[in-house]
């Protein structure tokens, strides 16, 4: 008897609700073993996630626990996305001056806008395009997610998000790594180093590692300018609901909520936090608990994708964010030659 029958045919033996609370729970155990490999080796939590939830569907049928898994994809991943308001800090936005705030958002427009038709020219349908477009514009693997909870459903809809979490968390990581020695090259100072990590990077990560990679200074106006992407995340996504309500979606696909509870908790919360209405240590509570949540919803991702499945997507989806990712590179460093920021 081998081990995958005998763990399958263990679970049905339970009831359907301790069945979703097994699911809940290894979502849960995966992600929190995630983040701890993660803290000592310096690799992405999500990526560890998203390998590790893969494999685990790869090897055994996790059809039984299938509830705990949508409940982590849907309502965990909602809970992280309204979380993540609490990193939001408008007086270090503020610090950095109108330039750099209009460069960094001018990145974000430019990603939605051109990086999407990039995505088009690379044979990508129109709402993947959109969804590779965002997660290298705003803000990686939370904008990812973020936003695929708000697109027209299909039946390819979970595949392509997990193919866009894995190549910009990847993506991302390379920038963190190649982006100070071009800094270097290019003689940019602390500041401009900072700008350029934080206007350019995509998740906030790998911003605050590229910085550290520099210089103090440097990580403080990566993280800085960083924050101005994520607080584009918001008005994002509510225009892409916007504007999926007005188009309609495709014949047979299913769209997102038409008032997302999670957009308006985004937006509560971020502004309960900038006003001190939550304390520095219940804010830095939320912030790790938007980490927990949306590394527990990426495990479940890849539970719910096979490694077939991520195969199918061929090359261009790693190509077309590769020229986002370099378009948006390029748009910074040359704002930054222009006007010295």
């Amino acid at each position: 008897m081998s081990i995958t029958y005998f763990v399958t045919r263990r679970l049905f033996q339970f009831g359907p609700r301790w069945r979703s609370v097994m699911g809940f729970s290894a979502c849960a155990s995966i992600a929190a073993g995630s983040i701890v490999v993660a803290n000592a080796t310096g690799v992405p939590a999500v990526l560890l996630a998203l390998i590790a939830g893969t494999v685990i569907a790869h090897r055994f049928d996790v059809t039984p626990i299938a509830g705990g898994i949508n409940f982590s994809v849907r309502t965990v991943l909602r809970i992280g996305i309204a979380l993540i308001g609490a990193r939001l800090s408008m007086a270090q936005i503020s610090a950095l001056g109108l330039s750099t705030a209009l460069v960094s958002v001018g990145g974000v427009l430019l990603m939605l806008s051109v990086g999407t038709l990039v995505a088009v020219a690379f044979g990508l349908p129109r709402n993947r395009s959109l969804l590779s477009a965002g997660a290298v514009g705003i803000c990686g693997a939370s904008a990812a997610l973020a936003i695929s909870t708000v697109l027209p459903q299909h039946d390819e809809h979970e595949r392509q998000t997990v193919t866009t979490v894995a190549t910009v968390t990847a993506l991302s990581t390379i920038a963190m790594l190649l982006y100070p020695l071009i800094s270097r090259f290019l003689g940019l100072n602390d500041l401009e180093a900072g700008v350029f990590f934080g206007a350019s990077i995509h998740d906030v990560t790998q911003v605050a590692g590229a910085g550290a990679m520099v210089s103090p200074m440097a990580a403080t106006a990566a993280i800085a300018t960083k924050l101005v992407r994520v607080s584009c995340l918001a008005p994002v996504v509510a225009t892409i609901i916007v504007v999926f309500a007005r188009r309609g979606g495709p014949a047979g696909e299913k769209s997102g909520p038409p008032v997302p509870i999670f957009l308006v908790a985004f937006a509560a919360v971020a502004l309960a936090a900038n006003l001190g209405l939550i304390a520095q240590p219940l804010r830095m509570l939320f912030s790790d608990a938007a980490t927990f949540c949306l590394v527990a919803a990426t495990v479940a991702l890849g539970m719910k994708t096979s490694i077939h499945q991520i195969f199918l997507e061929g090359w261009r989806p790693l190509a077309a964010m590769s020229a986002q990712t370099l378009l948006l590179a390029t748009y910074v460093l040359a704002c930054i030659t222009l006007f010295r920021l």
